[in-house]
């Protein structure tokens, strides 16, 4: 199998920092100019539970054409009943601008501290992944996923959703050269092999270089933070023929499958549409003719107002009126002042005390 390129997907910067331990140091701009510079058509972010800055994340990803992809590394609980720290990886895509709704539904509703939801970190139970739509893709993520450290009661569960929902989903291997990984790489292999779920090579990348790197390991022990076995992990950002040599130096996976499981980075990527944002104002629209009603408020108050009319000719205020009047229209507006007119006039007449609105 021929490829250049792969995408990056399972990608932490330092806004992961926001729901767990120092994990990197490194900003998301970052690793756009350098996956620019690897000439990548798409890349997303998994951070650790959150969707921090998303939209500025979007912003640079295609100021540098690329293809945006909205993804979040989640936090999995078997249930919700009951505060159990299992909190298992799983990384979560968006097909399309539904998913992205989906998606972010989900992490809100993660951060709830009320029923159980936040323990220890943001989470979403089986219960929840189960029910996603087929706008949301999964894979199994890292070592610290439901088959690296679930029961086998729970695997078993998340192994059937994935063979019945094998469209949408991914095994996800790794590069690392940690003793656990190269036994999950091969379990991840013979469980590809047996239910056809594909194989993807998720990178798990925490820092840019050696020198984030170096950066991260400083800061984490000032901390005194430590991760099991990261000593052996290769954290650093790849780019394709350092990720190719990396799978090459592991000796696990046969090349034609670690080949694959590459291409099916850009694969996942394939499967994303891109989705635009609606920036426009979004005032609630009171009544059915917002500017002739406006208008009238307007001739209204100048009629009620105890000095307009004193000091100033009706011709003159309608002059300074007419000009402020396009101003309000130009900037879409007009629903906004229409909406503190409704508050304060609502205010007046149930006895509320206020001051001046716009």
């Amino acid at each position: 199998m021929h490829i250049d390129n792969y995408t990056i997907y399972h990608l932490h910067s330092d806004l992961s920092n926001g729901v767990t331990n120092i994990d990197s140091v490194t900003k998301f701009h970052e690793y756009v100019n350098m996956a620019k510079k690897c000439g990548m058509n798409a890349m997303g972010f998994s951070e650790h539970g959150n969707l921090f800055e998303w939209w500025h994340k979007k912003c640079a990803i295609e100021e540098a054409d690329m293809m945006y992809i909205h993804a979040v590394e989640a936090y999995l609980t078997e249930q919700l009943d009951v505060k159990v720290r299992d909190n298992y990886h799983c990384v979560l895509v968006a097909r399309n601008y539904d998913g992205f709704l989906e998606l972010n539904e989900l992490v809100s509703r993660s951060f709830c501290r009320t029923d159980n939801h936040f323990y220890y970190t943001p989470r979403i139970s089986f219960d929840e992944l189960f029910a996603t739509s087929d706008n949301i893709i999964v894979t199994s993520a890292c070592i610290g996923g439901v088959f690296g450290k679930g029961s086998q009661e729970a695997q078993d569960k998340f192994l059937n959703f994935m063979i019945a929902n094998k469209h949408r989903c991914f095994l996800e291997v790794g590069h690392h050269q940690d003793a656990k990984q190269l036994e999950y790489n091969r379990k991840m292999l013979a469980t590809s092999m047996s239910t056809g779920i594909p194989l993807i090579a998720g990178t798990d990348t925490h820092v840019l270089n050696e020198t984030h790197e170096k950066g991260r390991s400083i800061l984490q022990a000032s901390k005194n933070i430590h991760f099991d076995g990261e000593e052996h992990w290769d954290l650093k950002f790849k780019t394709f023929d350092e990720l190719v040599e990396a799978y090459r130096r592991q000796r696990v996976l046969p090349e034609d499958m670690f080949m694959k499981a590459i291409a099916n980075t850009n694969k996942l990527a394939s499967m994303v549409s891109e989705f635009e944002i609606d920036r426009g104002t979004k005032y609630p629209h009171i009544y059915n003719e917002p500017e002739r009603i406006f208008r009238e408020k307007i001739d209204e108050a100048i009629e009620r107002h105890p000095y307009a009319l004193k000091n100033h000719t009706r011709e003159e205020l309608d002059k300074v009126v007419d000009e402020e009047f396009e101003v309000y229209k130009k900037t879409q507006s007009v629903d906004f002042m229409l909406l503190q007119t409704y508050i304060r006039e609502w205010e007046r007449e149930n006895g509320i005390q206020c001051g001046y609105g716009r």
